[in-house]
């Protein structure tokens, strides 16, 4: 039985998800800090355990490079002079 290659990602393609991650920014800390965010083919999937949401993330899209971060709180924004 022939194996099936992956579809090629172009580096355009693998940015859009990063893209996505800094136009929503604001967003995401206004209405989950503190959480772990992973985006894959702009889907967004949100929560406590970062390997369970690249898992999903990675079911779903599986053609689809997930870019994930964890979601600062406004106070880690803060700094102290």
């Amino acid at each position: 039985m022939p194996t099936r290659r992956p579809a090629k990602l172009s580096q355009k393609t693998l940015l859009k998800d990063d893209e996505w991650i800094r136009e929503h920014f604001e967003e995401l800390v206004n209405k989950y800090a503190g959480q772990y965010a992973v985006v894959a083919a702009g889907e967004l999937f949100v929560g406590q355990d970062a390997g369970r949401l690249f898992a999903e993330a990675r079911r779903k899209h599986p053609h689809a490079v997930p870019t994930g971060m964890p979601i600062p709180r406004p106070q880690d924004f803060l700094c102290a002079l």
